[in-house]
């Protein structure tokens, strides 16, 4: 009987380190998606809007429009301003913009530039933060029906 209590107690540790590392994972991933889908929100209410509006009128108030949102600037990468593309045109507007975010379960390789490194250079514990990186790619866009 006591073998048995055993086995049901390491299943138990078990099963609670499987459902601690999917919420750990889960509060590290979600707000990469939250901000794409408040951005995707904000462009689809721009499209509906403000179609009337030139594309220097739109590109002035989209940091308010994210701040009505909830949405910290530090939530979006350079990227996206970088890659941010308004085309205002009578009464139709298109904008869209692209961007990559990387989430690092584990934190970042600590023994090479983050950047800039090749798999093989790394080591030790390097490899499992390599192992448990995620690479997100975002394209949010709207445009006038």
């Amino acid at each position: 009987m006591k073998g048995e209590q055993g086995f049901s107690m390491i299943k138990l540790m078990l099963w609670g380190a499987i459902i601690a590392g999917c919420v750990v994972a889960a509060y590290t991933i979600f707000p990469v998606y939250n901000a794409y889908w408040k951005i995707q929100d904000t462009f689809e209410g721009v499209a509906k809007s403000m179609s009337s509006k030139t594309e220097k009128d739109i590109r002035e108030r989209l940091p308010e429009l994210f701040k009505i949102k909830y949405l910290n600037t530090e939530d979006i990468p350079q990227a996206f301003h970088d890659n941010l593309i308004i085309r205002a045109s009578g009464s139709a507007v298109k904008i869209s913009s692209s961007y990559h975010v990387t989430v690092w379960l584990m934190g970042p390789v600590k023994d090479v530039d983050p950047d800039d490194y090749e798999e093989s250079d790394l080591k030790g514990m390097d490899k499992v933060r390599h192992k448990l990186r995620r690479d997100f790619d975002f394209e949010p866009h709207a445009e006038t029906p």
